[in-house]
């Protein structure tokens, strides 16, 4: 079962990686903002799925590689016809600062999915 559980957290970052460097499709809400939520959502998720790898114990460690993978997205998406947004980046930050808020809340659950020694 933790295994199925670390996979489909990994699969679920991947899945989020392919959906912000397909071409831009039109987001569900509010016309300004949208984007906005969807990348604080996606990078809080992004930042809990990292503590269920390789990142063990690591919530900052887990937080800034989050960051870091938004920073690299922003620099790719023009590459795959997409456009650079600052906006992004900071919704990017502010989800992987949620998620490193919230992931004492999750130790149970994290611990439990931690590989057995």
């Amino acid at each position: 079962m933790r295994l199925l559980v670390r996979a489909a957290a990994w699969g679920g970052i991947l899945l989020l990686m392919i959906l912000m460097l397909t071409p831009q499709v039109r987001v569900p809400g509010p016309e300004a903002y949208a984007d906005k939520v969807w990348h604080l959502l996606g990078f809080l998720a992004i930042t809990l799925a990292l503590q269920v790898g390789p990142v063990w114990g690591n919530r900052l460690g887990a937080a800034l590689l989050a960051v870091a993978i938004g920073a690299a997205v922003e620099v790719v998406q023009e590459w795959v016809g997409r456009e650079r947004s600052l906006l992004d980046l900071i919704a990017d930050a502010a989800g992987a600062g949620i998620g490193w808020a919230v992931s004492p809340l999750l130790t149970p659950l994290l611990g439990w999915l931690r590989p057995q020694d």
